[in-house]
């Protein structure tokens, strides 16, 4: 935060102030609206204030101005107040009638030149947003349109006026989810430095401590009864529906290597271009602090799972489902469509207290009351043969399903618990997110007031933490130089350039996730090990760019199957196995395909790898 003398503009970005309180610092849409905002978390509980001090110049009179997002204009459930020393704004922020992220004028201020106390005060704990706060004095108003928005940030010291060059670094891993883990890993053991950029305050993505989500695939199924491969076993050593991965012990192997230099909390924002064709940069930002990085290297991997490095850079990608005749697919529409897999939110916690405890559930949220409100159990099914539901084209919206209750009578964790796949999952993000909060608390709202077979266990439970940042499974994919298709699990191909495999089968879910009539799945070929090759794993138009984890190179169907964390990380270790070898040998992603496949696939076994062979075994460690 700073002021500028001439304008008299004071600018405080919310996720920098001093004292954060019991407000949440949620840098997942930064891409989409510009900056971290703080998120109020209290789950109907005001959460403590958040506070700081400015120098105020000058005394005169000052424009209070918020940014801040109405995110359900309806109801305005997320309100909230500002204090400018003991003076508090007449205007509750947060109920703007709009859901756009915007600036609200707040009133002047008579103030007196010196230090000034700037606090946030939430109004009803369900998650109220504030961005930035400003005080201006005349002449200066912060814009909406998000490149001004973003200029005047810049201006006024929102963000560090310069950039930070860090490194030298080999090779540059944008996102550490267990492909990003993987890659760097691998590559650091391989003898290159690395810098492993993640935008959250842990590691792990999806198999994380804040989302988690067990990691599937080889998952102790015939004929892959154990852990399989790799760097894999170490990151995700229990084998069970519910691993629930530690974060820190993720964090621990990469601290251990002393090639890797881990940046939490970092989100990538850009790229800089060397050529039309090659990444000279990644540029970066610090969402505590707003200190901008710039991270330059001669190969990058993006395992964003957005594909965020790609898409900045203009690699060729694709979104949401091919038409069947494109790639000769089965379970194909027949005409392509942009709709996708959706989020979940995986991670609450219920707490037992000694006496009962109510739970008001707000009007805003989705509400069940009865079984009959929820589709009829059997409604849904997994399709597990090698066609097309009927109810996929077009999707169709139903009431909802009830998840039923856990061994202890509160709603369980349920994968088909999701939404956002008839939106856009990274435009949308936000909306999506909200939408699962809605859902969420109308299922306790079930479990814990209404379902007969409940209500009793929950009576003395509380709901006490909501995650806010879902798991995605589904958004943009990257284009190698070859594309992976439902017919490499038709024919069961081993690829010459294999580097990884899965088995857990084209797994596409409905769109419509939760509110789903019908059909709810498709999952074939579970058990049977599909290759995935090398050249799905380089981009095809952008020379020095690697991908791994959910960004690379597929079909929707055939991403379907590989989508899932234990192979995501396999092909991890294959990119940063190979950037080793493209980093010694002086040559490119493509060129380790055409020159030094056979030296990557033998490395990957003496690091641990199984890999399939084309005689129908695996070649072993």
């Amino acid at each position: 935060m700073t002021e500028t003398q001439t304008a008299r503009v004071i600018w405080c970005e919310a996720e920098q102030l001093s004292d954060t309180g019991g407000w949440a610092n949620d840098s997942q849409h930064v891409d989409i609206m510009g900056s971290p905002y703080l998120l109020a978390t209290g789950l109907g509980k005001p959460v403590a204030d958040a506070v700081t001090t400015v120098v105020v110049p000058a005394g005169g009179v000052y424009t209070l101005w918020v940014r801040c997002r109405d995110w359900l204009p309806s109801h305005s459930p997320g309100r909230f107040k500002v204090f400018v020393d003991d003076q508090v704004s007449p205007v509750t922020f947060g109920q703007a009638g709009s859901d756009q992220w915007q600036w609200v004028n707040g009133g002047e201020f008579h103030l007196e030149g010196g230090t000034v106390e700037l606090r946030l005060r939430d109004v009803t704990g369900w998650w109220a947003r504030c961005d930035a706060v400003v005080l201006a004095g005349p002449g200066f108003a912060p814009s909406d349109d998000d490149e001004t928005c973003a200029d005047q940030r810049l201006e006024h010291g929102g963000v560090s006026s310069e950039i930070d060059e860090l490194g030298p670094y080999d090779l540059v891993v944008v996102g550490a989810g267990p492909a990003g883990l993987g890659a760097a890993i691998a590559a650091a053991r391989n003898g290159i430095r690395v810098a492993l950029v993640q935008d959250r305050p842990v590691v792990g993505g999806n198999a994380s401590s804040e989302i988690e989500l067990p990691a599937m695939g080889y998952i102790g199924s015939p004929p892959d009864v154990r852990n399989v491969t790799g760097i894999t076993e170490e990151l995700f050593p229990e084998q069970s529906w519910t691993n629930y991965a530690d974060s820190s012990d993720m964090e621990r192997i990469v601290r251990a290597e002393g090639n890797i230099s881990l940046f939490l909390n970092t989100r990538s924002t850009g790229v800089e271009m060397a050529s039309a064709t090659r990444i000279g940069a990644v540029l970066a930002l610090n969402v505590h602090s707003g200190r901008r990085m710039r991270f330059a290297a001669p190969l990058f991997a993006d395992t964003t799972g957005h594909g965020w490095i790609g898409f900045y850079a203009g690699a060729e990608y694709r979104v949401g489902q091919e038409a069947k005749n494109e790639f000769n697919e089965s379970m194909a529409p027949e005409k392509a469509v942009r709709k996708t897999m959706g989020n979940s939110l995986y991670k609450s916690i219920f707490e037992q207290r000694d006496g009962p405890v109510p739970f008001d559930c707000p009007d805003w949220a989705y509400q069940w009351t009865q079984d009959s409100d929820f589709e009829p159990l059997d409604s849904h099914q997994r399709t597990d043969e090698i066609v097309r539901p009927d109810n996929f084209d077009p999707p169709s919206r139903g009431k909802g399903r009830n998840p039923g209750p856990d061994g202890n009578g509160c709603i369980s964790h349920a994968w088909w618990v999701e939404y956002g796949g008839c939106k856009d999952t990274i435009q949308d993000a936000e909306y999506i997110r909200d939408e699962l909060f809605r859902i969420s608390l109308g299922l306790w709202n079930y479990a814990k007031n209404h379902n007969p077979a409940t209500v009793e266990g929950n009576l003395c439970r509380e709901l006490v933490w909501l995650n806010y940042v879902p798991g995605v499974r589904e958004s943009r994919r990257l284009i190698g130089d070859v594309i992976m298709t439902q017919r490499d699990f038709d024919e069961q191909t081993v690829h010459d350039d294999t580097v990884a495999f899965t088995d857990w089968g084209p797994d596409l879910h409905h769109p419509e996730g939760f509110w789903v009539r019908g059909n709810d799945c498709i999952h074939v070929y579970k058990g049977h090990r599909t290759s995935i090759p090398y050249r799905s794993l380089y981009s095809r138009n952008i020379d020095n760019l690697f991908m791994a984890g959910r960004c690379h190179s597929g079909t929707q169907l055939a991403f379907s199957g590989t989508r899932v964390m234990r192979p995501m990380c396999a092909t991890g270790q294959a990119v940063g196995t190979a950037a080793a070898i493209a980093a010694n040998r002086g040559t490119s992603p493509r060129g380790v395909c055409e020159h030094h496949i056979r030296e990557l696939q033998d490395t990957l076994v003496r690091d641990g790898c199984r890999l399939m062979s084309k005689n129908g075994g695996m070649r072993e460690p």
